[in-house]
């Protein structure tokens, strides 16, 4: 996968009343926060993305 591909299907997840949906926010709600937590933000939806992508469902 891409990386533009895999950086349009996180952020499809925006609206998502879901763990990912609210990672996604708190991503785009902080851009100059920690970027060790911005860093840790963007792992856990890189991993539900690789999750998505092998066709297991959101956890």
């Amino acid at each position: 996968m891409a990386v533009d591909e895999l950086m349009n299907l996180i952020m499809s997840w925006e609206m998502e009343p879901t763990r990912r949906g609210a990672l996604v926010r708190a991503i785009q709600d902080d851009p100059q926060g920690d970027p060790v937590l911005q860093a840790e933000r963007l792992s856990m939806l890189g991993l539900a993305a690789t999750r998505e992508f092998k066709g297991e469902p959101p956890r």
